[in-house]
């Protein structure tokens, strides 16, 4: 039986635990470390109650309520890290805080020799950046962290074309993010943007790197500018859409998010008060050590149809380009009218069947049976330092060298 700690249960955890008792391992969570431990248990009950936003902020989440594999009254709890780590004999340890303490717990984790699942962006700051390449450096227990597109069967696939050689060295990328869902960024807790420190943070880190995997090219310097063009106004700070007189009309309140564009929303502060943090669309140039660029756009307006996620990626000898929400890659080919499309299915998982691939290497990392993790702590430190420099950089309008 593997004993797992975890520090920090929120939604996304509860999301990647599915994916952890849907694998056939002798695994239980042994210890949680939180500051809200009736709020984990309901998550983890998963009973079909609905909460109060006020409450939880997860109201009609429908699909969030899902069948419990995990019994919270046989998991020991705390709300001091030190003293679980320090009590408990653990095989791994999970990392789910908030962004600003991923560095910070991860250091306690690994000081301990323990292996180590760490949420993404595994820092906000270039001194937490430091700690963790020093802990890079000199840890002797891996660390997994939770980059789940990069070894999706999409992905995969992808990587799989491109060492195949059909399209030659790739010697330019255009890549994107429409996020049809965007307006969690302005509801939620990510609208805080001294916590979330930005979208370049929160959301391109996924797409940078899967971009450093798909090149295996060192990048070297960024360039990036961002604009807020939507989600601004005058609204008074810390107002909710449950509070406010324009809930009928306006289309970002939760009641027309919900009636009307039949989405999910997490919460319900409003998208136009003037503590709305963050950028609404941003865009960098990344070159890259052979000489090679990479344009990357993401935009947070887009809806319904109009939303893709991936990427173009360029060769003398043809084209590759996947997109995530239809699942599809199409290869062209330069010097024919030949086009190849090849359609995936998502896994049954979440990103794309990713998840569960993270989960199944970091439970054979706790057994010993590899040494090898799927998405580094250097790959964390690399993708974070790229997006780092390009909120520096949109915020200067200067390029910035990729280097801690």
């Amino acid at each position: 039986m593997l004993n797992i700690g975890i520090i920090g249960y929120g939604v996304r955890i509860d999301m990647l635990m599915d994916d952890l008792f849907a694998l056939p391992y002798d695994v239980r969570i042994k210890a949680i470390t939180d500051t809200n431990h009736e709020r984990v248990r309901a998550l983890m009950k998963k009973d079909g109650s609905k909460e109060t936003m006020h409450q939880m902020e997860i109201d009609k989440i429908d699909g969030l309520m899902r069948k419990c594999e995990m019994n919270p009254d046989a998991i020991t709890f705390y709300t001091d890290a030190d003293e679980m780590l320090d009590k408990e004999q653990l095989d791994g340890v999970i990392v789910g805080t908030n962004c600003t303490t991923h560095a910070n717990f991860a250091k306690k984790v690994l000081n301990r020799n323990l292996p180590l699942f760490l949420e993404k962006p595994v820092a906000t700051s270039m001194e937490d950046l430091r700690i963790l390449a020093e802990c890079e450096a000199t840890a002797t227990a891996p660390t997994v962290v939770s980059f789940p597109l990069r070894v999706s069967p999409l992905v995969q696939e992808v990587k799989r074309i491109l060492d195949t050689d059909i399209i030659g060295k790739v010697e330019h990328v255009q890549a994107f993010n429409d996020v049809t869902y965007g307006f969690v960024y302005f509801h939620d807790w990510y609208r805080n943007e001294s916590v979330s420190n930005g979208l370049f943070l929160q959301k391109a880190t996924h797409d940078i790197d899967i971009i450093n995997y798909l090149l295996g090219e060192q990048p070297i310097k960024v360039c990036a500018m961002k604009s807020k063009q939507i989600f601004k106004g005058d609204m008074p700070a810390g107002l909710r859409c449950s509070q406010c007189e324009r809930w009928e009309t306006c289309m970002e309140s939760t009641y027309n998010i919900i009636n009307v564009r039949n989405d999910t929303p997490r919460s319900d502060y409003c998208s136009f008060a003037v503590d709305t943090g963050n950028e609404d669309s941003g865009s960098m140039i990344v070159k890259y050590e052979s000489g090679m660029h990479v344009m990357y756009s993401q935009n947070f307006f887009a809806r319904k149809g109009a939303g893709r996620r991936g990427a173009r990626l360029y060769g003398y000898k043809g084209t590759v380009e996947f997109d995530f929400l239809t699942s599809e890659i199409k290869v062209f080919d330069h010097m024919s009218d030949k086009v190849t499309t090849v359609c995936l299915n998502d896994q049954n998982s979440h990103h794309g069947g990713g998840d569960r691939v993270l989960m199944r290497n970091f439970v054979h990392l706790m057994q010993g049976r590899t040494t090898e993790s799927v998405a580094s702590l250097k790959d964390g430190i690399r993708s974070t330092l790229v997006c780092m420099q390009a909120k520096a950089s949109s915020e200067s309008e200067q390029f910035y060298p990729v280097t801690l």
